[in-house]
């Protein structure tokens, strides 16, 4: 996969998680729908920073301290994410199965590239 797939992904995702959250919204209630949308925008900031960071540490191909710092820059990420997740849990009345759920939208975004991917010719994917 190369930096296209993961823009892909990233716009899949926010498909994805729009269809989901409207799905929600027309046979779910408010606790379950309050889920979906904080679940999928956890999700979907998540790997937007994440992409974000896969790029830099992808370019920082000039020295391994440069690479180091980067990876460096995923903990306080999924610090975050933690923080926030356990911030909507404790104070959001909202539905923890959904929320679970929400955030599992980019396992869908990435299942679908990854078919997608290996579905095209080797010749589209830069494989000659």
């Amino acid at each position: 996969m190369d930096r296209t797939s993961l823009t892909r992904i990233e716009r899949m995702n926010y498909i994805l998680g729009g269809a989901f959250i409207a799905l929600v919204a027309a046979v779910g209630t408010g606790e379950q729908l309050l889920g979906a949308v904080v679940g999928t925008a956890l999700s979907a900031l998540n790997f937007t920073l994440l992409r974000a960071l896969v790029e830099r540490l992808a370019g920082a191909a000039s020295g391994a301290n440069n690479r180091r710092l980067a990876g460096l820059a995923l903990i306080p990420k999924m610090l975050g994410l933690m923080a926030a997740v356990a911030a909507a849990v404790v104070f959001l009345p909202l539905s923890v199965p959904m929320v679970a759920a929400g955030f599992s939208v980019f396992l869908v975004s990435i299942t679908v590239e990854t078919v997608r991917y290996v579905l095209r010719t080797p010749a589209a994917n830069g494989n000659q």
